[in-house]
């Protein structure tokens, strides 16, 4: 049987050989890098928080999800505590992404608020943590929101303070352009904050599996109403 010649030509074990080994199963099977874990255990995450629960939840489950082995996976993440802090952050950065998008927007303040508060509805609807910690109140579910809020960092509260310092400065706009009514910006900030919060304890309460959208036309009839000259 003639020699084996590698993908350069040339002849393998041969004087000149290259020193790329064929077949070599060692590094077929190479597991991805820490970064490429990040996100499919983030993900996995996400899904059986939403199935089981955050107290209900392993680490052990969570690689199981994401087909992770549980050593490679406590390569990223050292603990389920981590894990969640981090999930959370990505949640929080991907909602920043939402308030400094409609801020920079062309357009009249209710119509930029409008359309956040849908966006950011629709955003909290895909995250079971931030779903939770924006509706924690006395209903249940307590031990989940509790559980979860106990995981923000300074940086997710920080982060929450900026994004709600945008809902003011688009009230401010309003009234500059003289749609809304003479008003602190920012307690109307925290205010529609608070109608956002009840939405989703309500939608939680009611056992209700539709749009969140539906409820940000809700939420933004009342709000305007009261805001609007």
């Amino acid at each position: 049987m003639g020699k084996l010649r590698c993908l350069c030509g040339v002849v393998q074990g041969g004087p000149q050989s290259c020193g790329i080994r064929l077949n070599d199963n060692k590094e077929s099977r190479r597991m991805p890098k820490d970064k490429d874990l990040k996100t499919p255990l983030l993900n996995a995450a996400q899904g059986i928080f939403a199935r089981k629960g955050v107290a209900a939840t392993t680490f052990e489950d969570i690689a199981k999800e994401a087909k992770v082995d549980v050593k490679s996976a406590k390569t990223v993440f050292p603990d389920l505590n981590a894990l969640t802090e981090a999930l959370i952050g990505r949640d929080i950065e991907e909602t920043t992404d939402l308030f400094t998008k409609v801020i920079n927007d062309r357009g009249k303040a209710d119509i930029k608020l409008t359309r956040l508060v849908r966006d950011l509805l629709t955003r909290y609807q895909k995250s079971f943590a931030l779903f939770n910690v924006a509706s924690a109140g006395f209903e249940e579910g307590v031990e989940d929101e509790n559980l979860l809020k106990s995981r923000l960092t300074t940086d997710h509260t920080d982060r929450y303070r900026q994004n709600t310092a945008i809902l003011g400065r688009l009230v401010a706009q309003g009234q500059s352009e003289n749609l809304f009514s003479d008003v602190d910006p920012l307690e109307a900030a925290y205010i529609l904050r608070g109608m956002i919060g009840a939405a989703i304890r309500y939608r939680r309460m009611a056992k209700k599996d539709d749009d969140m959208r539906d409820h940000a036309d809700v939420i933004m009839r009342v709000f305007l109403k009261g805001l609007l000259r």
